[in-house]
């Protein structure tokens, strides 16, 4: 069985499953994790809810989110956030 990989995360369980109804209309296998939680608590306590999709449907649900109107490709694009941290780890890594 393929490992599941995370393409997108909802800070709203709505999203989640509107987004997760689309995919599995189009044939992708969907899993949601922190769901329960995320619905019980606070949203997005822990991060929102993950949408997982097996490994090898995972380039035809980004493609099918992209054309669908749920992802933008810069989506994709790293956040000057996470570059910053980047380039500071990035010293600390094994060469």
């Amino acid at each position: 069985m393929d490992e599941l990989v995370n393409i997108r995360t909802f800070s709203q369980s709505a999203d989640f499953e509107m987004v997760k109804a689309y995919l599995e209309s189009m044939g992708i296998e969907c899993f949601g994790r922190d769901e329960i939680i995320n619905r019980a608590y606070l949203a997005n306590v822990n991060g929102g809810v993950k949408l997982d999709v097996h490994a090898s449907q995972a380039e035809e649900a980004i493609r099918l989110l992209i054309e669908g109107g749920y992802l933008k490709p810069e989506d994709f694009e790293p956040t000057p956030e996470f570059k910053f941290v980047d380039k500071i780890l990035s010293k600390f890594r094994k060469k």
